[in-house]
Order: structure tokens, then sequence, then C-alpha cells
């Protein structure tokens, strides 16, 4: 998939993810909340698991909020998405405009024997993803 890298000359290349940056799009973020009847706003991955095909993939956040009928309402507890790549990219129906565009960094992406440490960024406003696997403890 043209992601290995290695972090110094005498190491192995391991697969790695890539920088992603999605492109900002049209909408305010108060707008997008308002427009989405039922939802859940996730915020801050913490955890994240992607096979080396990048094909399924788990994320879970530090925390997310219940959207019903365009309103923010409780916040949830150990929240995660979980999916397929090409079907979570094609299910995105809105991004927020370039004010709310911000780098995500992940300054630790550490795998291999001997450890290999990568850092990585991605940069993504608020966006609107349909029918999502989503998991959330009561």
């Amino acid at each position: 998939n043209g992601t290995m890298r290695a972090d110094g000359w005498n190491r192995l290349p391991l697969i790695r993810m890539t920088n992603i940056n999605l492109e900002p799009g049209e909408w305010e973020l108060e707008d997008l909340i308002a427009d989405t009847r039922d939802g859940i706003f996730f915020d801050m991955n913490k955890s994240w698991s992607i096979d080396d095909k990048r094909l399924n993939f788990q994320f879970g956040v530090e925390c997310a909020w219940e959207i019903k009928n365009g309103k923010l309402g409780r916040m949830l507890k150990s929240p995660l998405y979980t999916g397929m790549t090409p079907e979570f990219w094609n299910s995105c129906d809105a991004i927020c405009n370039r004010k709310h565009w911000k780098i995500w960094g992940v300054p630790n992406c550490g795998k291999g024997e001997p450890m290999q440490i990568a850092r990585v960024a991605h940069g993504a406003a608020p966006s609107r993803f349909r029918k999502v696997k989503v998991g959330v403890s009561k």
C-alpha cells in the first residue's frame, strides 16, 4: 500500500498509517449539528486499530455527545466507531469549513522489534458520516 517506513537507516521498513488531510468543506459546525437529526459527535481519538490492508478499522475516542433533533445532548461513555475504509469514506456527506480545520498529530505510533517510532498527522474539520457502526457503554 506504499506506506512502509523505517525510523532509521539500520531498520527494516514497517507498514505505517499514512498522513491524511481532508479538504475543508462549506459547513459551519453549528449548522452541521442542527442538520443532523440523530447521531453521535465524536471528539479526540485515543485508540485505534487498523489491519495491514487498511480495510477494517476501529477507533475509540475520549468523549462523544449524542445528537438528537439537531442538538447536542448527553455525553457518552467509552464511545467507538468501526467500519470498512471504502464504505466509511464514501458515507461522508458534509465537512465543516476552513475555520474548523486543524491538524491532529499522533506523536507515538510505535511498532516492531526492536521498537520503531513514527510521527504522523491528519488534518480535518468536523465531518458527518452516515450509517457508521458505533458502540457506547451504557
